[in-house]
């Protein structure tokens, strides 16, 4: 008898250990930080990219050794090499991406994008004809003015610092 009062005991226990590992998935309790969504305007100079089309990416990384190396690519090395990056991180865990192209003059409308909590870091590149890195490391900043200039581009944040 004293066996069945201590294994009820126990599987009370273990029930309402359960339940509480149940309620704390249910009310979001997370150790991943929560995303965070990016509002991009985008502005396109009419002789832009020797008036072509020009490839746009956003890199979001989760991974820290691969973050080291796509943060240090050029915009030509970031698309030679991301065909072979999703082969090598196929489960889509270590980076996401988006991607666009803009037509020179264009003025495309704001563009959302929700960047996983996880993520260590965010890189624009531009795939322009001229020499240059054409890459942009994304800061604090969430909503950012994308200028693809004639041979380059610029980001400007344009959060209004709080007082």
């Amino acid at each position: 008898m004293d066996h069945l009062v201590r294994t009820r005991s126990r599987a009370k226990h273990v029930l309402l250990l359960i339940m509480a590992v149940g309620l704390s998935w249910a009310t979001g309790c997370s150790s991943t930080p929560p995303p965070r969504r990016y509002l991009i305007e985008v502005a396109t100079s009419v002789k832009a990219n020797r008036n072509s089309p020009i490839p746009v990416t956003v890199v979001a990384v989760r991974d820290p050794k691969l973050f080291e190396l796509v943060v240090k690519l050029s915009a030509k090395q970031w698309y030679e090499q991301r065909d072979q990056m999703r082969r090598d991180f196929p489960s889509g865990t270590a980076f996401s991406e988006w991607d666009w192209e803009f037509v020179p003059g264009q003025a495309p409308p704001p563009i959302f994008i929700e960047i996983d909590g996880s993520a260590i870091g965010g890189i624009i590149f531009a795939n322009y004809r001229s020499p240059g890195d054409h890459r942009f490391r994304i800061g604090a900043a969430q909503r950012i003015r994308l200028d693809l200039l004639d041979d380059d581009y610029s980001v400007t944040p344009l959060d209004v610092a709080e007082d």
